[in-house]
């Protein structure tokens, strides 16, 4: 029997990883879906909704909307997610999705999707319990990949998902309840960016993660965060790491990032790594970070590694005088 496994990610970058390795994998493009919280207006254009897009689609409560682009490509030539839209859902806000989520959202004669995300995710095969769960995740910054499969398959895609840094969103629900959040509210207003960059904070020294089988036992696994090494020139370009985080990363919280850019600062400090392209340093990057940090997934943090490493290297040329200015001249 066909499940709907279920994977909440901290940065649309990871969801849409896993969708490409959930197609890489096998796994039809026609059962996977992705929804992302857009409040950033990130991923997609300012401008209205379809006019026939369903009503509660397009109040927000708060006024906010996306352009829509149904139709749409985004993640390269490779067309990994391909019609992709711009939407807005009441307690939620700006979203953008893809999949067969996405036509039950957005989809004529849906009945004005009773209960907003609620009925999407239980659209889709999503219990509606798990599914209270899911739209409060994206109402608070998460990016959801569901994927349909049976049997073996099922295991295999919510390991796609593990790998990728699902999140144990079980977790993340008993920080909510213990603010008193029960169930997720359709009536409730949509989180705003700054809303979004305090929920991130309180993520902070948690990386548990897991990714969901709808009627079936949840798997979990911990990821352990990499323990920083403190260097005083490290801290001096601390903003612009911050800067950079946000850039990439949006409301994923820096503080699981940080030791990845400290490693990268280690990079290049390192006289193995100077005067070399990233092109020749990353797979030597990439095979020391997995065997010291094992649970915790390069492509995730790649980013945060090369900008510290880069950050180094011109650190350290405008450290370095020029031939001219050693002969004097």
């Amino acid at each position: 029997m066909a499940k709907t496994i279920v994977g909440s990610f901290d940065t649309f970058e990871e969801a849409r990883q896993v969708m490409r390795e959930l197609q890489q994998g096998g796994f039809p493009q026609s059962d996977i879906s992705i929804i992302a919280n857009n409040a950033t207006g990130q991923y997609g254009t300012e401008g209205q909704l379809p006019k026939d897009a369903p009503a509660t689609l397009s109040d927000t409560g708060s006024g906010a909307a996306t352009g829509a682009a149904a139709g749409g490509l985004l993640g390269g030539a490779a067309g990994l997610i391909v019609g992709l839209m711009g939407l807005a859902i009441p307690g939620i806000g700006p979203i953008v999705a893809a999949g067969p989520l996405a036509a039950t959202l957005a989809g004529a004669g849906a009945g004005a999707v009773a209960g907003g995300l609620i009925g999407g995710l239980t659209g889709v095969g999503v219990p509606e319990e798990e599914a209270h769960v899911y739209a409060e995740a994206v109402r608070r910054g998460a990016a959801l990949v569901t994927v349909r499969a049976d049997g073996a398959r099922a295991e295999d895609a919510a390991a796609i998902m593990r790998r990728g840094g699902a999140v144990d969103v079980e977790r993340r629900a008993e920080l909510w309840r213990q603010q008193g959040w029960e169930r997720h509210d359709p009536a409730s207003d949509p989180y705003s960016v700054d809303d979004l960059q305090r929920e991130r904070s309180l993520y902070a020294g948690s990386l548990g993660v897991a990714a969901s089988e709808s009627v079936a036992a949840r798997s979990q696994a911990k990821r352990s965060r990499p323990s920083m090494q403190r260097d005083p020139a490290f801290d001096e370009h601390r903003d612009y790491f911050r800067m950079h985080h946000g850039e990439d990363y949006g409301a994923a919280a820096f503080d699981d990032f940080e030791p990845a850019y400290r490693y990268g600062w280690g990079l290049g400090n390192d006289q193995r790594y100077r005067d070399r392209d990233w092109s020749a340093v990353e797979s030597d990057a990439r095979r020391d970070w997995e065997s010291r940090y094992p649970d915790n997934t390069w492509e995730r943090f790649k980013s945060a590694v090369r900008r510290g490493w880069e950050r180094t290297s011109a650190a350290v040329e405008r450290a370095v005088p020029g031939d001219s200015d050693r002969d004097g001249r």
